[in-house]
């Protein structure tokens, strides 16, 4: 029992003492604080809307691609296709209105806009996430032929919230009693 006790406390030592290695462009944009930011899969980022700051610093992590869900409009947007330019980050602005938005035209938009910008990391975003993560169930669904259950969850993992309703029924699924 002595033996099997020093055994795990060298283990655990030796694991401590270990530095970690460098962050993967996938864990370094995350910690740039992105609103409600989530990896939904390799190099793709749901987030709420990103500060000039988070912008500028998307190229030296290995990101190089923003598809803004929001309009010009929307308070607090804008300005981010002048900044991007600056930065070297491509910017595309497929503005999709909360309330009417959701619909398959715009998840097949998504869709292309996600197939003209393949390499590096692209992170889609909207004032706090709920967009990114109800267009991204409906393209699941209707670019990828994702099963609506699964495409719904994909969903709420990607940051759907109060949309989820609106999805639901996109879906041809019933509301949980």
């Amino acid at each position: 029992m002595k033996r099997l006790l020093a055994l795990l406390v060298a283990a655990a030592l030796a694991a401590c003492s270990h530095e970690s290695g460098p962050l993967t462009q996938d864990q370094a944009v995350l910690t740039l604080g992105l609103k409600n930011g989530v990896l939904v899969e390799p190099s793709l980022v749901s987030s709420g809307q990103l500060s000039e700051a988070q912008l500028a610093r998307l190229p030296e992590l290995g990101y190089r691609t923003v598809i803004c869900l929001r309009s010009t409009t929307e308070e607090g947007s804008g300005w981010e296709e002048e900044k991007a330019k600056a930065d070297g980050v491509d910017f595309v602005r497929l503005p999709v209105p909360a309330a009417t938005g959701l619909t398959e035209e715009n998840a097949r938009k998504l869709d292309e806009a996600l197939k003209q910008h393949p390499s590096g990391g692209t992170i889609i975003a909207c004032g706090n996430g709920n967009r990114v993560g109800a267009l991204l169930a409906l393209r699941a669904h209707y670019c990828q032929g994702v099963a609506p259950e699964q495409a719904l969850e994909l969903g709420k993992k990607a940051g759907m919230t109060k949309s989820e309703p609106e999805v639901r029924k996109a879906l041809g699924l019933v509301a949980p009693q």
